[in-house]
């Protein structure tokens, strides 16, 4: 059996740290040759090849990593940064005095339903993982989940979104049986809020 580790994908991981006490920008734009186009965005925009990052560096010595895949991706991204600030005479804080907390990480899941699932007939549990994403009834889940915590307006968007208290994280569940659980600071949060929602679903049964 797939585990639930195995069908998470993480597609973004945004972090935020402070490099400096202050940054000279346009100073910054030219010697590493960075987007900064000031009266549009107030920060430059670092980019990384490999790992794909993007990561924006404020004149207030912050800066925040966007397009990370892991923690590993994040550390990598900001020490290249850092690296090449400094090879370019631009003053920064030591590698060790920085420090880089995760803000959100967004993951997709698929949640598998035999194909005569529709929200209340009977199915057979070890035969749910042999196809492929089911589609649901939105419109059924929308009675069965806490009414204070859905929102589903399919006129406006697709998606029923469901937001849990704890992990305090936001889930999208489509039609389809792909779901996107948003506002997560560590996985654990994301396999967590994954077990709630299939715990919910389990309830319709």
């Amino acid at each position: 059996m797939v585990s639930d580790e195995e069908r998470l994908t993480v597609v973004n991981v945004v972090a935020s740290t402070r490099v400096a006490e202050e940054l000279n920008l346009p100073d910054i734009a030219i010697q590493l040759n960075c987007e900064y186009e000031p009266e549009q965005f107030p920060g430059v925009v670092y980019r990384v090849v490999d790992p794909k990052l993007a990561i924006l560096m404020f004149r207030s010595g912050r800066a925040v990593c966007t397009g990370g895949k892991n923690k590993a991706n994040i550390h990598t991204g900001i020490e290249r940064m850092i690296n090449d600030l400094r090879g370019a005479g631009i003053e920064t804080w030591d590698k060790e005095d920085v420090e880089i907390e995760v803000q959100n990480m967004v993951a997709t899941y698929a949640l598998h339903y035999p194909e005569d699932y529709d929200g209340f007939d009977k199915w057979e549990p070890e035969k749910a993982l042999a196809g492929e994403p089911r589609k649901l009834n939105l419109n059924n889940l929308t009675f069965h989940l806490p009414f204070d915590k859905v929102e589903y307006e399919p006129e406006q968007f697709p998606g029923l979104i469901y937001r849990l208290d704890y992990p305090k994280v936001v889930c999208l569940i489509f039609g389809s049986g792909k779901m996107v659980i948003t506002g997560a600071r560590h996985k654990d949060e994301i396999l967590e809020a994954v077990q709630i929602i299939q715990d919910e679903l389990a309830d319709l049964l």
